[in-house]
């Protein structure tokens, strides 16, 4: 076999063992501010989800700035750059609040008020999204929500919201969740 065909063939190979593993498309989006690296660490967080974010069907802007902040509203992010660059529990410790943040857009695009009962009923939660004041963050359905779906769909050991996450939702399964919100993304 010559070399060529060879290196062809371990390609294909290597294509067809890979097709199955590939990572959602990390959404429609334009950040301002932060530097080049804040930017990328960003593009990666979004990209490792396994939800593909296209699905948002409205342009995101994510604003980072030296803030001491972070936060959502429709169609916009705010994070801190300062927290996006630091490393000190590894460098993938901020994709999980990158996530969490982005899929607030999610509820505010995707979701329908049903959706969000269906959600409120799995997850629990006081209120769905600060209706009520003077309550913690994880007793607003959408937080409980945003937790559980970045690690739903990350469900990795890097994952920050991995244990807010256990602490919402003790007996759910990534993979059944991953399944309600897909189910309700459907209809």
């Amino acid at each position: 076999m010559t070399r060529v065909l060879r290196s062809t063939l371990i390609a294909l190979l290597a294509s067809l063992a890979l097709a199955g593993t590939a990572q959602a498309a990390g959404g429609n989006y334009v950040i301002q501010g932060g530097s080049p690296e804040a930017q990328a660490i960003v593009k990666s967080a979004l990209e490792a989800s396994w939800f593909d974010f296209n699905r948002v069907p409205q342009q995101i802007t994510i604003r980072m700035s030296r803030c001491g902040c972070a936060g959502a509203r429709p169609g916009v992010v705010v994070l801190d750059e300062d927290v996006v660059l630091d490393t000190t529990y590894g460098e993938k410790y901020v994709w999980g609040l990158i996530q969490h943040e982005y899929a607030h857009q999610v509820d505010f695009f995707l979701f329908q008020d049903d959706d969000r009962a269906a959600v409120r009923l799995v997850l629990g939660g006081k209120d769905w999204c600060y209706e009520v004041a003077g309550l913690s963050h994880d007793q607003h359905g959408c937080e409980r929500f945003a937790e559980v779906f970045t690690w739903a769909f990350w469900p990795s050991r890097y994952n920050i919201q991995r244990e807010e996450a256990r602490d919402n939702a003790p007996r759910m399964k990534a993979k059944r969740f991953r399944a309600i919100v897909n189910r309700l993304l459907a209809s």
